[in-house]
């Protein structure tokens, strides 16, 4: 990985290079299986709607506050790690059944 300051980094991300691949570690950045990184431009979004209740927005509006990210942001970041951990839990019951 490569040292780099955060104005760099903020730079970077300013001029619209994508920075991903290159600064961040998906491995100590990720809880269980690393999943393969790609630029969010070349995905494919769907638009979803979500009810929730007053209090986990506002809980998650106060997450998004703290990281200084969009609640959005702070929604996939979470339930990337849910994931992430269901995966892990999974992997783990069938290690254990074999």
């Amino acid at each position: 990985m490569n040292n780099i300051t955060t104005d760099e980094l903020e730079q970077k991300i300013e001029a619209g290079e994508e920075i991903i691949d290159r600064y961040f570690d998906p491995i100590t950045t990720r809880v269980g299986t690393p999943h393969l990184i790609t630029a969010r431009r070349s995905q494919t979004l769907i638009s979803t709607q979500l009810d929730i209740t007053q209090s986990m927005l506002n809980e998650l509006d106060e997450i998004a506050s703290e990281l200084n990210i969009s609640s959005e942001a702070a929604i996939e970041m979470i339930l990337r790690r849910a994931l992430d951990e269901h995966y892990l839990a999974k992997n783990k019951r069938m290690s254990l059944i074999e």
